[in-house]
C-alpha cells in the first residue's frame, strides 16, 4: 500500500534549502552558522602574516574572540581594532560583530593558514609610513601588520576595485558596505550639518565618533556644500551683478574649501578644488582665484 503526502511535495534545490532552513531554525543552528563565518573570514581580514599569527577561536555574542602569538602583538592589534573590524564587517555584510578581544594563546606558528587566493607582495613603503607611528617596542609587529593591510588593498586593486570616496579603501561597492552603515548613523548625520557651517568643528570630531565617522561626516557635508554651491551659481548668473549673491558664493566656496582641504587657511591654488561651475562664476567676477 502508498502512502500518499498530506503535504506539498519538495523537490529541487529550492526544496532542500528550505527543509535545510528549517532543520536550521528548529534545532537553533543558524546563529552558530553566521558567527562560525567571521572565524573564517578571519585569515582574509588580517592577511598571510597576521592570519599565521592569529587565529579566530569564537564568537561570543557580538565579539569576536582572537588569539595571538604574543603580548606585544596583542596590545598592537588591540589599537588597530577599529580598521580590522571594519574589514570584517564590510566581508559579512552586516554588523553580526561589533567588537575583537584578543588574548595570548598558544598558537602553532609553522603551519601555515590557507587563504582563498593568493595575495600580491606588499607596498613596503607605504607599510612604512604606516608603522612610523607606532612605538619602538611594537615596530616590527606593526611593520607585519602594515604589510598584510597594504597585501590586501593591492589585491583589491587588482581585482578592479575603485577607491571608496569615504575610507579610500578599494571596495566593489561605492561607498564601500561599511562606509554606508557609518552614513547611515544619526550622529555622523548631525555632525555632517554642523561640519557644513563650521569646517573647524572637524579636528573634534575624531574624539566622539572616531576617524571613520568624522570621514563619513565630512563626506556628506561637502555633498551637501557642493550641491549648494551649484544652486548658488545658477543664481549669481541669473541674477546678473548682483553682488550680495556672489558675495554668498565666495563665502560658502570658502566653507567648502576649508572642509576639503581640511585647514583654514587657503592659498589661491586651493581654488580650484571648488565645483567647476561655481568656480567658473568666482573667476569671472572680480575675485581673483587660482
Amino acid at each position: 500500500m502508498t502512502r500518499r503526502s498530506s503535504g506539498p511535495r519538495l523537490g529541487g534545490a529550492r526544496g532542500l534549502r528550505d527543509v535545510l532552513g528549517t532543520t536550521l531554525a528548529k534545532h537553533r543552528l543558524q546563529g552558530g552558522l553566521a558567527k562560525a563565518r567571521s572565524i573564517v573570514l578571519w585569515p582574509e581580514v588580517v592577511g598571510v602574516d597576521l592570519a599565521r599569527l592569529t587565529r579566530a577561536r569564537s564568537q561570543q555574542g557580538n565579539t569576536l574572540m582572537i588569539e595571538v602569538r604574543d603580548s606585544s602583538l596583542a596590545h598592537f592589534l588591540t589599537l588597530q581594532r577599529p580598521a580590522f573590524l571594519k574589514r570584517l564587517q564590510e566581508k559579512l555584510g552586516d554588523q553580526s560583530v561589533t567588537e575583537l578581544r584578543f588574548s595570548v594563546g598558544r598558537l602553532n606558528t609553522s603551519t601555515p593558514v590557507p587563504l582563498p587566493e593568493a595575495l600580491p607582495a606588499p607596498d613596503r613603503a607605504r607599510a612604512r609610513q604606516l608603522a612610523q607611528a607606532a612605538p619602538e617596542s611594537l615596530r616590527e609587529a606593526a611593520l607585519k601588520a602594515a604589510e598584510a593591510v597594504t597585501r590586501a588593498r593591492r589585491w583589491r586593486e587588482l581585482q578592479g576595485y575603485a577607491p571608496c570616496p569615504v575610507c579610500g579603501e578599494p571596495s566593489r561597492e561605492q561607498p564601500c558596505r561599511a562606509c554606508q552603515l557609518t552614513l547611515a548613523d544619526p550622529n555622523v548625520k548631525r555632525a555632517s550639518l554642523r561640519l557644513a557651517r563650521d569646517p573647524a568643528y572637524l579636528g573634534g570630531l575624531s574624539d566622539t565618533l572616531g576617524h571613520s565617522g568624522a570621514d563619513a561626516a565630512r563626506f556628506l557635508a561637502l555633498a551637501a556644500l557642493a550641491e549648494r554651491l551649484e544652486g548658488l551659481a545658477l543664481e549669481c548668473v541669473q541674477a546678473g551683478h548682483d553682488g550680495h549673491y556672489r558675495a554668498y558664493l565666495e563665502e560658502q566656496a570658502t566653507v567648502y574649501l576649508k572642509l576639503h582641504h581640511r585647514r583654514t587657511r587657503l592659498s589661491k591654488a586651493d581654488w580650484k578644488a571648488v565645483p567647476e561651475r561655481a568656480l567658473a562664476v568666482l573667476r569671472a567676477g572680480s575675485m581673483e582665484v587660482g
